[in-house]
């Protein structure tokens, strides 16, 4: 059995593929010069995306035992805090692109009626507000997808007002990674944890893998490098 640093960074180092995959599909995306509306819609979907993580961090944070670390609660809270403004800044790049004031509550529902494919719904679908293996596994693997994929957005477009505030959410991101490693070595004590944690993994991969191609592109290269890294 590996140990719980050597796995965690396993994890970490097998997330690669699919982090390069990711910026390939986001890159060919706004290389194509999509026009206003599409940017609008995507953005949105990126603005609800970053307020369902803060609603889901924090309503983990809410039901987390009276026992809990108190640094893992701070970051956790931190965590939260910068979803928060994740989702302000978004927002401020629609109505930078519309000259508009965006209708958050009307924006929800489009969402809620036709929906865009988004990383937080994994954290339901894996019931990560109650299982702190699947948050930490989330965290480590979307939340350092979201760094590399926004880090591309920063890099791609051109509009400086956008790409400053894109360069700011990835770093934030990044920590966010950062936590659910940190989380994940406490966790994997055991050759049971350790193989349920792979799967979890292996999935969310898989999920956020599908969730990209649906809301950017696909590309040809992408597709090899996870296909050749997980047999997809």
């Amino acid at each position: 059995m590996k140990s719980n640093k050597e796995f965690v960074a396993d994890i970490a180092k097998g997330n690669e593929a699919l982090f390069k995959a990711s910026q390939l599909n986001v890159a060919d995306y706004f290389n194509s010069m999509p026009n206003q509306d599409a940017l609008v819609e995507h953005f949105i979907g990126r603005m609800v995306n970053e307020r369902m993580n803060m609603v889901e961090i924090s309503n983990s944070i809410a039901s987390m035992p009276a026992d809990a670390d108190p640094v893992e609660l701070q970051n956790l809270s931190k965590q939260a805090y910068d979803e928060a403004i994740h989702f302000r800044l978004v927002k401020e790049v629609i109505e930078h692109i519309t000259g508009e004031e965006v209708d958050v509550a009307k924006a929800i529902a489009d969402e809620e009626a036709k929906p865009t494919a988004k990383g937080a719904s994994l954290l339901e679908k894996y019931n990560a507000e109650s299982d702190p293996a699947a948050l930490a596994a989330y965290q480590l693997v979307a939340e350092g997808r979201a760094e590399a994929v926004w880090n591309t957005m920063a890099d791609v477009i051109e509009d400086e007002f956008i790409s400053t505030r894109y360069a700011k959410i990835a770093k934030d991101e990044g920590f966010h990674s950062t936590i659910g490693a940190m989380k994940l070595e406490t966790l994997v004590g055991d050759a049971e944890t350790q193989a349920r944690v792979e799967e979890l993994v292996s999935n969310m991969r898989k999920d956020l893998y599908e969730i990209s191609c649906k809301n950017t592109s696909h590309n040809a290269e992408g597709q090899k490098l996870v296909s050749e890294a997980y047999g997809w």
